[in-house]
C-alpha cells in the first residue's frame, strides 16, 4: 500500500477498541443532551434570546450559554458573532426569526 509502512501504527491495538467504543458512544450521548437541552432552550425562549442576540446580552443568552458550557472568555465573541451574522443567524423567510439550527451550531461550537 502506498503511504503505508510494513507497521500497522494507524490502527490501536486490539485490546483499546472496546474502551474506545463505549467512550466514543458515552461521550456522543452528553455532547447530544446538552446540544438537545440547548436547541430546546433556543425554541421556548426564541424572542428573548433574539432581542438579546441585537441587545448585546441579557439573561437568556446567559443561560443557553450556561447550557452549552461556553467559557467566560468566549462569550462576548459569540454574541457578536450572532449580532454580526443576521444572514447566518436569522430566517429571512420567517419573518427575521432566529435559525434555531444555526444559532445552535453556533452555541455549541462556542463552547465545551
Amino acid at each position: 500500500m502506498a503511504g503505508c509502512g510494513g507497521e500497522a501504527s494507524h490502527i490501536p491495538p486490539l485490546w483499546q477498541l472496546p474502551a474506545g467504543a463505549v467512550a466514543s458512544v458515552v461521550e456522543n450521548s452528553i455532547y447530544d443532551a446538552r446540544r438537545n437541552r440547548v436547541k430546546s432552550y433556543l425554541r421556548a425562549n426564541e424572542v428573548s434570546v433574539l432581542h438579546e442576540v441585537v441587545s448585546g446580552g441579557g439573561p437568556h443568552l446567559d443561560a443557553v450559554m450556561d447550557l452549552a458550557d461556553v467559557g467566560l472568555e468566549r462569550r462576548k465573541a459569540l454574541i457578536d458573532d450572532l449580532g454580526g451574522n443576521p444572514g447566518i443567524y436569522l430566517d429571512a423567510e420567517n419573518n427575521g426569526r432566529l435559525n434555531i439550527e444555526a444559532v445552535t451550531v453556533a452555541v455549541m461550537v462556542y463552547g465545551n
